[in-house]
């Protein structure tokens, strides 16, 4: 009897390990999409935390014409030096999400879209066009943007 017990035993628990998890990737997906929703309402507020929350702690942010900017201190900065910029109109920032892709495994997305903003220059009201990356990673149960990159659509002026 004892040797049914143990045998019995071992299947469960040789049949639990062999189960694989079934990830509901539309659902992942549409999480990362309220996040991007809650990113973007952000930048509108310039609500510093509430983008730093959005980010892994060892995040790298890659910004155009800019040194990459690696760990919530240097992001936090390089947001801070943005939102100072005047010559940003925030409140015209609009983003749009062209795909979400996540992976089989539920721990790892990217998200690709296009955003656009408004910028004051001396020849008057520029709208600016982006594209733009992030990457995100399911750490602890949450999804953290663990890469983000973007760059512009405008020509650089000539020297």
């Amino acid at each position: 009897m004892k040797k049914l017990v143990i045998l019995l035993f071992a299947c469960v628990i040789l049949t639990e390990c062999n189960q694989t998890r079934v990830v509901d990737i539309r659902a992942e997906a549409e999480t990362i999409n309220k996040i991007e929703d809650q990113w973007t309402a952000a930048i509108l507020a310039k609500d510093i935390d509430k983008i730093m929350s959005i980010f892994a702690t060892e995040a790298v942010a890659m910004n155009a014409n800019t040194p990459a900017r690696i760990g919530a201190q240097a992001i936090r900065e390089s947001l801070e030096s943005w939102f100072a910029d005047a010559t940003i109109l925030h409140d015209t920032f609009q983003s749009a999400i062209d795909t979400i892709e996540v992976s089989a495994s539920g721990d790892l997305a990217y998200v690709r879209g296009n955003a656009r903003l408004s910028i004051s220059t001396s020849g008057g009201i520029v709208e600016e066009t982006d594209k733009w990356v992030t990457i995100y990673r399911k750490i602890n149960g949450e999804w953290k943007a663990i890469v983000d990159i973007w760059n512009s659509d405008m020509h650089l002026p000539s020297e």
